[in-house]
């Protein structure tokens, strides 16, 4: 049999990526490393790698705002920091974390519906944020909502495995919830 000068139509191994197969979400990536880590070391790394991974790709703006919200939250100045955050969602309301900001102003300034619902926000963009878990579960703690309390503490844990104090958190809330002394 003669060549007939065609490219070979074989098809690739099953092992084989296709060519233009997306890329893997280096966040998820790091999601899903940070839910199967092994020490308390590796867990705070992964953490901080993500966080780090929220945070890429923001404008040079976005970033001036963050700096002037977290320097007014910083001076007590609630109304500024808030306003801050505001404008940066609107330069960039694609960055959940942005949110869980505006949820830290509205919580240290007494604002605890408006802190759920931008961690609410924040949540249902990026579920697996640990840091969103966390503030949750402190402001709904300050609300003395222990059972909404415990729900984000337990989810805290699912996402962040070896969360900071996170099990210790969980069997608190759950003797406070209990009626037992802590």
């Amino acid at each position: 049999m003669r060549d007939s000068g065609k490219p070979n139509s074989a098809k690739p191994s099953p092992g084989a990526k296709p060519p233009n197969a997306p890329k893997p979400d280096p966040l998820q990536e790091t999601n899903k490393a940070l839910r199967m880590a092994h020490t308390p070391a590796e867990a705070r790394a992964l953490e901080r790698r993500a966080e780090t991974l929220r945070q890429k790709n923001l404008s040079a703006s976005t970033r001036l705002l963050l700096e002037n919200a977290d320097s007014s939250l910083k001076a007590h100045d609630y109304r500024k920091a808030e306003a801050a955050l505001d404008n940066a969602l609107v330069l960039q309301p694609d960055k959940p974390f942005i949110r869980r900001g505006r949820a830290r102003v509205r919580y240290a300034a007494g604002d605890f519906e408006g802190a759920i619902s931008d961690l609410g926000v924040a949540l249902q963009k990026d579920p697996d944020d640990p840091l969103s878990w966390q503030l949750l579960s402190q402001v709904e703690e300050e609300r003395h909502d222990l059972k909404a309390a415990l729900q984000a503490a337990r989810q805290l844990l699912v996402v962040d495995p070896l969360a900071s104090g996170g099990a210790k958190r969980v069997k608190a809330l759950q003797a406070q919830l209990d009626g037992r002394a802590i």
